[in-house]
């Protein structure tokens, strides 16, 4: 796995917009959401809980966020299923594509380590249709489809034509990525003026 879990600063950026569109006395929700992250940035995890639950009964915008963030606080402790509802929860109400992008990630993420990895892999190539470019979510996808391959034994021809058929679509979105990569990176080489002489 490249990266264990995208963790939000996201929820800075819109406790400043919570911040700029409420007034003075409205200001609570965004508050706690900023007291939830700090609480969890230093592993108090019980208390970042109590202060989203309270930032989401106040709030009246950025719920999202309190969702998202609420998951990644139940997932560090361990509660993986409460984790999935909170991103549900928040993937169900946002539009916005950057925490779809993270909750896709995340999921990928805890599926991998529940060892269902045909979830995940469906997780991060949803996470890579918002975001192409996502390294992380490109190695995950590559990392789950190799687990996939290895541990489902082929048993019978009529399961094999399906299974083959599953994973040469998985296979060509793997070349077209590393195509398009390829592409990229020669692209970025010629543009700069180097060369492999340079070096």
């Amino acid at each position: 796995m490249a990266a264990k879990l995208k963790i939000s600063a996201l929820s800075v950026v819109v406790l400043l917009f919570l911040l700029s569109v409420s007034s003075c006395s409205d200001s609570s929700p965004s508050v706690n959401v900023l007291a939830g992250n700090m609480s969890y940035a230093r592993g108090q995890y019980q208390k970042s809980i109590l202060q989203y639950l309270g930032a989401d009964d106040s709030a009246k915008v950025g719920k999202d966020v309190i969702y998202y963030n609420l998951a990644n606080v139940y997932f560090a402790l361990g509660e993986g299923d409460a984790a999935l509802r909170s991103w549900t929860l928040a993937e169900n109400i946002t539009e916005d594509t950057d925490i779809l992008f993270r909750v896709a990630f995340n999921q990928g993420v805890l599926y991998y380590h529940w060892g269902r990895y045909d979830e995940a892999y469906r997780s991060f190539r949803r996470a890579l249709i918002l975001r192409p470019s996502d390294i992380d979510s490109k190695i995950n996808l590559e990392d789950s489809l190799s687990r996939i391959r290895t541990a489902v034994p082929q048993t019978s021809s009529s399961e094999g034509t399906a299974g083959e058929e599953g994973d040469k679509d998985s296979q060509h979105l793997l070349d077209y990525i590393r195509r398009k990569e390829a592409g990229s990176w020669s692209a970025q080489s010629t543009e700069s003026g180097e060369s492999v002489d340079d070096w």
